[in-house]
């Protein structure tokens, strides 16, 4: 009876092991889960342009207005004292605190308030066009001036499952969503790139997008170039946790191969 009863237990151990053997084989995921654009040809070309960003309250702007005049300058950029001629005085507009305390910022009527050109209305006006916006107003009362504008509060936020989560500020015309994971460090082994999250503060309020970066359809998608204040999120796999937890699931497989090595070994002695 107690032969019986070992050969039934050790039946069991072995059916357990299997499961959890067979569980673990399936549960592993492919390196072909991990490859973005995987269905891109060479030489292929995918058009795609990023759509016109249009200003809005709460946004920062860089503002440069320069003539042949020095003292000029000054009156027209009250901050220019402060660069000196390598350009170290730019590196103030770089932090988001600098970005504040020296920038433009548009308020609630969706103006900007510039030194001697006063008040500038740009409701409605497309980041790409607000410099020639700026240059006609300073043409009325300088000669030859050259103006520069750029947004500074172009920030993104990049979360889930990357290897450096946080805030990114992009300082370029536009961003990708490639470019965001790139600044993050890459995904991490446990991230699913078939579904991506971008959330989206639009006037109706917060727009959500889910991108399939493993397929070059993500070009066709409004969001593959962010915007500013776009949040992404990297989804994580769902055998994440049995991952996580592999190395004590193969601890566990490992001492019920012991113990059934033990049991063939000294149930044929009783």
């Amino acid at each position: 009876m107690g032969s019986i009863q070992s050969k039934l237990s050790i039946k069991y151990i072995s059916s357990l092991v299997l499961i959890i053997f067979m569980t673990t084989l399936f549960s592993c995921r492919s390196s072909k889960d991990l490859i973005f654009l995987k269905d891109v040809t060479n030489n292929e070309i995918n058009r795609g342009l990023p759509a016109e960003y249009i200003l809005k309250t709460g946004d920062i702007l860089y503002v440069s207005i320069k003539s042949m005049n020095p003292e000029v300058n000054l009156l027209y950029n009250p901050e220019s004292n402060m660069e000196t001629s390598y350009g170290q005085g730019y590196m103030k507009y770089t932090t988001p605190s600098g970005a504040y305390l020296y920038g433009f910022e548009v308020d609630q009527e969706e103006n900007i308030k510039l030194p001697m050109l006063g008040k500038i209305n740009v409701s409605g006006i497309p980041l790409s066009q607000i410099e020639s916006v700026v240059q006609k107003k300073a043409d009325e009362f300088l000669k030859d001036a050259i103006v520069k504008v750029k947004l500074l509060n172009f920030k993104i936020t990049v979360s889930g499952e990357v290897r450096n989560p946080g805030d990114y500020y992009n300082y370029n015309n536009s961003i990708t969503i490639l470019e965001a994971l790139a600044l993050a460090n890459g995904n991490t082994d446990f991230a699913t790139i078939k579904s991506v999250m971008v959330v989206r503060t639009v006037p109706e309020g917060r727009k959500t997008y889910m991108l399939d970066l493993s397929s070059k359809n993500v070009y066709l998608s409004d969001a593959f170039y962010l915007q500013p204040n776009d949040f992404v999120i990297v989804q994580p796999d769902k055998y994440k946790n049995f991952q996580l937890n592999s190395q004590a699931y193969s601890l566990v497989l490992s001492s019920l191969s012991v113990l059934i090595a033990v049991l063939g070994f000294v149930i044929p002695k009783l």
